[in-house]
């Protein structure tokens, strides 16, 4: 007994001493930066309640997109994994005689921020199978935050124009985000074409974007304005390749009137009325309803890709709830904080929640408040794996698919990352070469007078300190005990399902770029369209392209289309070819390729 007290309180002297020197290594990781560096810091060892580094933890900062972990953590406490938004379509007319639906028809969507534009043709769909060939009265909107402010306050006016700065009201189809394609003409001076991922009718396009002759020149300049008129302006070399971007829709509310139109013009459904925005009034009848994907999925839909518009709703959405009522942005603060300081004891008193996203920059939270969250979630056993498994895993997915991809370091780490000008986060849960779990958080604001290009120390700074604590045996009275580090699992040793899938990508992009440079002299447009390759052929003889998709077949594996009048030679090497044969009357003799993966 003797021997083993001895042993131990040797033990805890060694444990003291390795206390002090980590905070001496992590001291001097972080001043090789930056010695006056705006930072608040705190790592916490979960299997000993220790804290084994910390740097102004109690400072309030900016903390950009680690806000989503306070309002995803609301949302799973208030509504629970499985909570589901509700959709419904339903009418007040009292008769349908012939086809013809004496009244109005709602559509309650109750900020639902993965609904999109095919969730709303299935609904409109039901119209169709109830033999609804016309509507007297209108299709009315019923939405309670149709009140709420668009954008929290604090947001920058440059976000409100990207994809990841889109509006959450209204209403939201499709994220209120616009993918749109350029893709160059054959020959110099030809109009480019530019596609949208909306149906005709709903965005117009003016497009005066040109064909370099300069083959590797991109200048394109486009906005998007309150009318959903897309302005593209510019021009585009051959050799660039397709210039794919997204952008925020500026008025969903209009987006939604006119995509409603055409869905139900597609549908052969006259509408007498308009589409208009109001409320539901009693006594309706149900047509259809549909139901989203469970808290848990659309949590991971948010902390994943981080995406803005579904932490922005989900938190507006989960704060009118526990209230009873629609709210504001100002509302949703307090009731936030309140509700979370309620549930799990983190003190959050100088903390402000004014959104969801971390877009606004009035948001302030400080390390300790983080890591006080990080550490409840972690310990109670009703949310911690819905919670968890939502964060961005390292080296495999989200936004830390591109970073920590080391062995050492792959899987290891679970957090959320924070990007914003002058502003670095990363906060979450590591396993540390012990095999002890150790949450984290990581904040730093840029001084005044810091200059912006050390934003990407900044960047390396964190990564820097991740990786020495995962190197870390952290010490104390359990560790005493320890257990040996974990091995890696089997699905570590392979590529991850993104990393393969952006790889297909990057392989498709390549496939588009070789035949740009093959078929550079030819009479061709091609066409990039995410997930197929269009080729316009208007060559005298089929031969030219053929041979060409023969010889990029050797390194790039896909599918052809043809549609035209002759197919090409027998005894031509075997690619997956469907003919589609063409009359010498068809109205376009241009051949057509279509390439799949």
């Amino acid at each position: 007994m003797k021997k083993f007290a001895l042993a131990l309180f040797s033990y805890l002297l060694c444990s003291q001493a390795q206390a002090t020197s980590l905070k001496h290594s992590v001291d001097n990781i972080i001043d090789a930066v930056d010695p006056s560096i705006n930072m608040s810091i705190l790592v916490v060892d979960l299997n000993t309640g220790e804290r084994l580094y910390q740097r102004n933890p109690t400072r309030t900062l900016i903390p950009a997109s680690n806000m989503k972990l306070f309002s995803e953590a609301a949302a799973l406490m208030a509504l629970g994994p499985d909570y589901r938004f509700q959709r419904q379509l339903s009418t007040d007319a009292t008769t349908l005689n012939d086809g013809i639906l004496n009244g109005s028809v709602y559509l309650t969507l109750p900020g639902d921020p993965s609904f999109t534009s095919a969730s709303l043709d299935t609904l409109l769909s039901s119209l169709s199978s109830w033999g609804v060939q016309q509507i007297t009265g209108n299709v009315v909107l019923v939405n309670k935050n149709a009140a709420v402010d668009p954008y929290p306050p604090g947001r920058d006016p440059r976000d409100k124009v990207q994809s990841y700065g889109a509006p959450i009201t209204p209403i939201i189809i499709d994220e209120n985000r616009l993918t749109f394609i350029v893709n160059p003409g054959s020959f110099a001076n030809e109009p480019a074409s530019v596609d949208v991922s909306a149906p005709d009718g709903v965005i117009t396009i003016n497009n005066s974007v040109k064909t370099s002759a300069k083959q590797t020149l991109s200048a394109i300049g486009y906005k998007l304005d309150m009318d959903n008129h897309l302005t593209t302006t510019g021009a585009i070399g051959n050799a660039t390749g397709a210039m794919e971007r997204k952008i925020a829709i500026q008025n969903p509310l209009l987006y939604a009137q006119d995509l409603i139109k055409v869905q139900l013009t597609n549908k052969h459904i006259k509408l007498d009325g308009t589409v208009i925005t109001g409320n539901l009034p009693a006594n309706t009848v149900r047509l259809a309803s549909q139901t989203s994907e469970p808290l848990k999925q659309l949590m991971a839909d948010t902390l994943k890709p981080s995406d803005n518009v579904f932490a922005d709703s989900l938190f507006i959405h989960t704060a009118s709830l526990i209230y009873g009522s629609s709210v504001n942005w100002v509302q949703a603060n307090t009731i936030a904080k309140q509700f979370l300081q309620q549930q799990t004891g983190v003190n959050l008193t100088d903390a402000i929640l004014m959104d969801g996203s971390g877009l606004s920059k009035q948001d302030r939270v400080s390390a300790e408040q983080t890591v006080d969250l990080l550490s409840y979630v972690y310990t109670h056993f009703p949310i911690t794996y819905e919670f968890i498994a939502a964060l961005p895993i390292s080296g495999y997915d989200g936004t830390l698919q591109r970073r920590f991809n080391k062995s050492t370091q792959q899987g290891l780490i679970r957090a959320k990352t924070g990007t914003m000008t002058g502003v670095m986060s990363l906060s979450g849960y590591l396993s540390a070469a012990n095999g002890h779990t150790l949450a984290f958080a990581m904040y730093i604001n840029r001084n005044p007078k810091t200059p912006p290009n050390i934003s990407g120390r900044y960047h390396n700074l964190i990564d820097q300190l991740c990786d020495f604590f995962l190197q870390q045996k952290p010490g104390g009275l359990k560790a005493f005990f320890a257990k040996k580090p974990q091995a890696r699992v089997a699905f570590q040793q392979s590529p991850s399902q993104a990393n393969k899938q952006r790889s297909k990508q990057a392989q498709w992009r390549g496939l588009e770029m070789s035949l740009r440079n093959e078929l550079k002299s030819d009479r061709v447009a091609i066409l990039y369209k995410q997930d197929e390759l269009i080729l316009k052929d208007s060559n005298a003889e089929i031969k030219n392209v053929w041979d060409a998709l023969v010889r990029i077949s050797k390194k790039y594996p896909f599918s052809i289309a043809l549609k035209s009048q002759s197919a090409p030679k027998p005894g031509s090497p075997a690619l997956s070819l469907l003919w589609i044969k063409t009359t010498a009357q068809t109205p376009d003799p241009t051949r057509t390729w279509v390439l799949r993966k």
